[in-house]
This record gives structure tokens, C-alpha cells and sequence, in this order.
């Protein structure tokens, strides 16, 4: 495998392997099972195709395969989580990869797991808000949280996800079941050929890739010096903020449709795309920033499970060892706070934000507001 396209496959702009599909089965099995989109979505070419530098990651010309929908003769609901938690204290860890953070060459690792980095609030409701499913650990529901004029956010309509093509029956039975309308897949169309989501009948797949490898020039890395693979990630959010408004606001729109709901909308890991998508929805419907951190930290609740499986697979693939990316596993709050401060300091707030990157208008937020808000 080509060094450009492995760095993608870290990053999680062109993973390769499915991530927590491999996760589970390492913990099952102990081995591991290694496992490829159609769209139909009514816009116009976002990005101009231009040509690529050699040995970089690009997204195919050709058009994707048709998405592996799944057939479904009774649809069966996934078991849930049976507790519901409103104020959570820190959850211990099952296993540490270094004791007491510290790596082989001495280096000190970030602690994604600290007060600072899994956050949690009395709206967290773990027990609502993680879809428990077979074969993912990153799916999670966005409602419940308190938004303009104190309505509550309403439930099972609008999903963040990791990756699809490696659910199980059982976990597409769950989607039928919800009548699941929409999925929007965030991950490049060379990806999305090659890792096929797996949908239930009811729902439509829509591809909206936010990068390409040769938007990031991952050959040009060197993630074994301190600090490159966080710099890496600053840039990832500053570009997606700043030139990838109008592929989000695609989302958007079908948030204004009544009927629509409910909808998913994924990455590969479900931390980072999907995580700024959520920032929008959420600061849409009037939740506190604060809650909205608190939101995107809960991909840290999986943090040692991805590391332990993915740091190795990578370290083998680049030939460095695996602490040298150890940051590429979870989220920072920063790194969120880089897309609010632009948004803050440039616009004032997000709706001003995509009136004037984006086609978006102040009647769509409205729309969208009475859709998702209890009365």
C-alpha cells in the first residue's frame, strides 16, 4: 500500500478498513476480519476535478456501484443500552495501551479520556443517545438536547455514524425498523466504492465526498515529529469550515422536509466530518456551544478500542511506530473550536455563516427548527 494512501486511511478522509467492525471482532475473536456507493443526489458537481500529484490519493472518475441494499423480511429492533444516564462521571478504562501515558521514547501521550476531553453534561443520556448495534461502536443519536426556547431536540430523527458496510443483519434490520429515508456518506467516492454502505430498503444513499487525498497532500507528512499529526487535524477542520460549507448545507436541505426524517449521515469513524456536520445542526436549533463540545467529545468514549486495533495496523502499514499516531484516534475539543471561532469571529454565528457561504436562507433554519424541535 501506497505511504499517501495509508496516511488517508489514519486520517480517515480514505480509510480502507472499517474501523470498528475490525474493533469488535478483535475483541470477539481475537483476529481480524478484513471486509466498499451510489449516489443520486440532485446537485451539481461541488469540487472541479484537477489533476493530481503523483503517488497522491484521488477520487476515482468513474461513477460508484450500486450501494448493497439489503433485503429485510422482518425487521427486528437492536438491542438498546437499558440504562439512561443523565450526569455521568468518567468512565474507567478497560485497558491502557501505556501506563500512565507515556510512550516508549519518552514522549508523553495526550489524554483523550480527561476531564477535558470526554465531557459530559446532564443532557449527555448515554442510554438514549448510543445506538448499541452489533457491529459498530461509534452511532449515535443527536437528539435531546435543550435548543432555542427550551424545546427538546426530538429523538430517533437524525443519527451521526461511523462507516456502514460493516453492520450486520441484525443492525440493518435495526435501520428498516426505524424506516431509516436518508444516508449521506461524507467519505470519498474511491472509498465509498470499495466499502459499500449497507442499507436497508427504506433508506436513499446520497455520496457528498469533503475531501479527496490530493486535497490534503498526505505525502508530504511526517507524523513521527511532535505535533504533526495534531497540525494534520487543525488543517482538516480549517479546510472543511472554510471551502466545504455547500456539500454540508446538502444535508441541510433535506433537514427543511418534513418527510424526510429520519436521516443518518456518516465519515468513516463518524468523529470529524461528522462532527462539524452535527455542529451545525445543533447551533441551528439554538443548543449552547458548550453542550455541542460536549457532544463531539462522546467519540472519545471509544478511544483506547480504535487505538489498540488501528495504531497497530498502521504502524505495520507505515512503518513507524504505532504511538507516533496515537492522535488520530480521538477528538480534541480544539479542534472544534477552530470551526467555531472561524464562524464566530467571521459571521457572528453559523446561520449567518452558510446564508453567505452556502444557498442556505434564514426561511430554511426556520424549517428546519420546527422539524426537529418539540413544541
Amino acid at each position: 500500500m501506497k505511504k499517501a494512501t495509508t496516511i488517508a486511511i489514519i486520517a480517515g478522509t480514505a480509510a480502507t478498513i472499517p474501523a470498528y467492525f475490525l474493533v469488535r471482532k478483535l475483541l470477539q475473536k481475537k483476529k481480524l476480519a478484513k471486509t466498499a456507493c451510489s449516489q443520486k443526489l440532485p446537485i451539481t458537481e461541488i469540487f472541479p476535478k484537477t489533476p493530481s500529484p503523483k503517488n497522491e490519493t484521488t477520487i476515482d472518475a468513474a461513477e460508484p456501484k450500486a450501494f448493497h441494499k439489503e433485503p429485510l423480511s422482518q425487521p427486528t429492533k437492536s438491542e438498546e443500552i437499558p440504562a439512561t444516564v443523565d450526569l455521568v462521571k468518567k468512565t474507567k478504562r478497560e485497558k491502557l495501551s501505556y501506563p500512565g501515558l507515556i510512550a516508549p521514547n519518552g514522549r508523553t501521550l495526550y489524554d483523550f479520556q480527561d476531564e477535558n476531553n470526554l465531557i459530559f453534561c446532564e443532557e449527555t443520556q448515554l442510554g438514549k443517545r448510543l445506538i448499541k448495534l452489533e457491529n459498530s461502536i461509534n452511532i449515535r443519536d443527536i437528539g435531546g438536547y435543550t435548543g432555542i426556547d427550551g424545546r427538546k431536540i426530538k429523538w430517533r430523527k437524525v443519527i451521526r455514524s461511523e462507516e456502514l458496510a460493516h453492520l450486520s443483519d441484525k443492525d440493518v434490520s435495526y435501520f428498516a425498523a426505524l424506516r431509516l429515508k436518508h444516508v449521506f456518506d461524507f467519505r470519498n467516492k474511491s472509498k465509498a466504492e470499495r466499502q459499500v454502505d449497507r442499507l436497508p430498503k427504506t433508506a436513499e444513499y446520497h455520496l457528498l465526498p469533503i475531501f479527496s487525498g490530493s486535497d490534503m497532500k498526505l505525502h508530504h507528512k511526517d507524523f513521527t515529529q511532535p505535533g504533526a499529526v495534531d497540525e494534520f487535524m487543525r488543517q482538516i477542520y480549517k479546510t472543511q469550515t472554510e471551502d466545504r460549507a455547500q456539500c454540508f448545507a446538502e444535508v441541510l436541505k433535506y433537514l427543511t422536509e418534513a418527510s424526510e426524517y429520519p436521516l443518518l449521515y456518516h465519515c468513516t469513524n463518524g468523529k470529524d466530518r461528522t462532527g462539524f456536520m452535527t455542529y451545525l445542526i445543533l447551533s441551528i436549533l439554538g443548543v449552547n456551544e458548550d453542550v455541542i463540545l460536549s457532544d463531539y467529545s462522546l467519540t472519545n468514549l471509544t478511544f483506547d478500542e480504535s487505538y489498540n486495533l488501528l495504531g497497530n495496523i498502521m504502524s505495520e502499514e507505515l512503518g513507524i511506530e504505532n504511538y507516533h499516531l496515537w492522535e488520530f484516534y480521538g477528538v480534541k475539543p480544539d479542534w472544534l473550536k477552530i470551526s467555531m471561532d472561524y464562524v464566530n469571529t467571521n459571521f457572528g454565528n453559523v446561520e449567518t455563516y452558510l446564508m453567505e457561504k452556502t444557498d442556505l436562507r434564514e426561511k430554511d433554519f426556520k424549517k428546519i427548527r420546527d422539524n426537529l424541535l418539540a413544541k
